[in-house]
């Protein structure tokens, strides 16, 4: 067994675990995670099933190294290698590795403030110590840089493809992020970010 191979689905699980379980003391502690915006704009509605769709297909994938799936649910053209190195699924699988002690530490440093989405009635606090001092969006880049390393142990056109487009959703809603940020922590963030740069 290519041990490369099954470390991206590895990671995939360590990473939710991780998430998942900080989710879980917190609630249990009694902070609301959600940011709680019940109306999301109508092009949500389209691009949630979409994207479940490209999920779904993205862990079968991952899994299939791991389980010895003998079939594939894409077309050959999209899973098929670009490239057959060893020298690109070690550096895949460093970089995942170094994502997940990326996201251990941020979740550790988040504490209680971590938020999914953005609400003004529930933002938790400005983080600006611990690894947040080298990066202003460890979590975010913990998961780039997963998606990076993942590209690199399948370097087809399909786990490429994916890794683009979630860096580049992610990117977004990093700006978007910032905005609100700007708006609701004034100078203090303003301070922060002229201190810490975006990704490193």
């Amino acid at each position: 067994m290519n041990w490369l191979k099954i470390f991206p689905f590895l990671g995939f699980m360590i990473l939710t675990a991780l998430i998942s379980g900080k989710i879980f003391l917190l609630q249990k502690r009694g902070v609301k995670v959600s940011s709680g915006n019940e109306n999301p704009p109508r092009f949500m509605f389209i691009l949630y099933p979409v994207f479940f769709i490209l999920l779904l297909a993205w862990v079968f994938e991952l899994a299939k190294p791991v389980f010895h799936f003998q079939f594939s649910i894409l077309n050959s053209l999209l899973t098929t290698p670009l490239a057959d190195y060893l020298f690109l699924e070690i550096a895949g699988a460093l970089l995942i590795f170094i994502s997940l002690i990326f996201m251990g530490l941020t979740l550790h440093n988040f504490k209680a403030s971590l938020r999914f989405g953005l609400n003004e009635n529930n933002r938790g606090e400005l983080i600006t110590n611990g690894i947040f001092s080298f990066s202003r969006n460890p979590f975010f880049l913990s998961i780039m840089i997963y998606f990076l390393g993942t590209a690199l142990v399948f370097p087809s056109w399909f786990f490429i493809g994916f890794a683009v487009l979630a860096i580049f959703s992610i990117h977004l809603f990093i700006l978007k992020e910032e905005k609100f940020m700007d708006e609701h922590f004034g100078e203090s963030y303003r301070e922060y970010r002229k201190k810490v740069r975006r990704y490193f």
